[in-house]
């Protein structure tokens, strides 16, 4: 039941991240004016802030000028409640969960801000590497020292990818923001999870590049935003990076020592 009411509480968290992926690229507060209609300005009503349902209730459009509400609201409520549910459902300690619950909420602000502005918010980014790496500390030395070096890892390993891919392509390869990102993820995930998150979010990265060029013809110079794949990428590695982990290294084993 528990659990249940964790996965609850997501979906209203999600309702703020909502907030936070629209009002944070430009600059305003997170808590005032207070909900509304982004084309009328009419102010929201208690039951017209419900998750997910007041979205069907309304038809997404707005009660007052029938503006059309994203359907990207309700997803990601949703997208929220579910990774808190299983956050709860697999935690294994209160900082177990809060560690799970506060990366999945920074990656889900992280993953829509850069598809819609192509930039990743320190606001989000730098607090909770910060307090991914608290949680790290009261965990232990030894938890620390692997999430600290983790840290390190993502940052300067993208600090050298971005200069390098700048030096290569004569233009900016790689943002701060992507290198900050990466910093964040090895705060919370450690270093195995880590490197597990990158590789897929580099696998993500290609195919949505091939996909892109394949449907739209774009070229291999042209930019997209790569912090949408290292979200997901850090997602799924929190998720199921482990089992990734191990089923990479029968497959190497195999290769080596075939039966």
């Amino acid at each position: 039941m528990q659990i249940g009411y964790i996965g609850v509480i997501g979906l209203v968290i999600g309702s703020f991240l909502n907030v936070c992926i629209y009002r944070l690229p430009r600059g305003e507060s997170l808590v005032w004016p207070g909900s509304h209609c982004p084309s009328c300005g009419k102010r929201l009503k208690a039951l017209e802030l419900i998750p997910i349902f007041s979205y069907l209730a309304l038809k997404g459009r707005c009660s007052e000028c029938g503006f059309r509400i994203s359907p990207r609201y309700p997803v990601v409520e949703a997208v929220t409640g579910l990774a808190f549910f299983w956050s709860a459902a697999t935690a294994e300690s209160p900082l177990n969960l809060a560690n799970s619950i506060l990366f999945f909420s920074g990656l889900i602000v992280v993953f829509f801000v850069d598809i819609d502005h192509w930039i990743i918010p320190d606001q989000v980014v730098i607090p909770l590497g910060l307090a991914g790496l608290l949680i790290a500390g009261i965990q232990g030395w030894g938890v620390l020292k692997d999430h600290a070096l983790a840290a390190g890892i993502g940052f300067f390993g993208f600090w050298a990818i971005a200069i390098m891919g700048t030096f290569l392509l004569k233009k900016e390869a790689m943002g701060g923001g992507d290198v900050k990102l990466a910093a964040m993820m090895g705060a919370f995930l450690g270093t195995e999870l880590l490197l597990a998150g990158l590789f897929i979010g580099f696998l993500i990265g290609g195919l949505v590049s091939f996909a892109l060029i394949a449907v739209k013809g774009k070229k291999i110079k042209d930019q997209i935003p790569f912090g949408p794949m290292l979200a997901a990428g850090g997602m799924i590695a929190m998720v199921k990076g482990e089992a990734i982990i191990n089923w990479y290294g029968a497959w190497i084993a195999g290769l080596w020592f075939p039966r």
